[in-house]
């Protein structure tokens, strides 16, 4: 249900490319909160996604709130094309003789890349994604959280029950093991991904800007595509 451009995770927030809208004001849905979604976009139990506003949903992201956990979004979020959004799924009881069999965590079950829905004995985990955090195309987000000011980039799998703390950039490709934690300022690359790098702590400040001035040219396009 939106559309916005990738903007490489390998980049600064002054390089990254503002999201520009592929079509028409037609294509999208604007919420009461100013959010802006794909009509295209599969959002799978509307009830259990919540949005603080502002925020923009790619053409063919799938949100997989049908899984019964709630997914929570923040403002000014940028969620790009083919974006797939599954919650881990866990035991309910911790009790050996309750165990499932399921497929290895980072395996996944679905043809569209999600891994499969809770069974009996299952619960799946809310998934929490920060305020200006941008999402790159085709990337898979299973984590219990990403925090805010994060840059995901393009193609990256976030494995099931791993977080991402505030203000990190993972590059583009990046495979993030399962229960990975990822502490602030991290900048983080490769299969599985390893932290490379820190990133200054004035880049809080840059990426909130970024996301604000990328909306609003989101915004002003998309007014001017009749």
């Amino acid at each position: 249900m939106a559309s916005v451009s990738a903007a490489s995770a390998s980049d600064t927030p002054e390089q990254q490319s503002a999201p520009s809208p592929t079509k028409f004001k037609m294509d999208y849905i604007r919420t009461a909160t100013q959010n802006y979604i794909s009509r295209s976009a599969n959002i799978l139990g509307a009830p259990n996604l919540t949005t603080k506003g502002k925020s923009i949903i790619q053409a063919d992201a799938t949100i997989h709130g049908d899984y019964g956990a709630p997914i929570h979004v923040g403002r000014y979020c940028h969620i790009q094309k083919g974006v797939i959004m599954t919650p881990s799924v866990v035991p309910v009881s911790s009790d050996p003789l309750l165990a499932i069999d399921r497929p290895p965590s980072s395996g996944l079950g679905g043809g569209d890349g999600s891994i499969m829905p809770p069974g009996k004995n299952e619960k799946a985990l809310p998934i929490i994604i920060g305020s200006h955090t941008q999402i790159g195309s085709n990337t898979h987000i299973q984590s219990v959280s990403v925090g805010s000011c994060v840059r995901v980039g393009s193609n990256c799998i976030l494995s099931p029950r791993s977080k991402v703390h505030d203000c990190c950039i993972i590059e583009d490709g990046t495979v993030i093991p399962p229960d990975m934690v990822v502490p602030p300022f991290s900048r983080v690359r490769g299969t599985p991904g390893k932290i490379v790098g820190t990133l200054p702590e004035c880049c809080g400040g840059e990426f909130v800007e970024c996301c604000v001035q990328d909306y609003l040219h989101f915004v002003k396009m998309l007014e001017n595509s009749l």
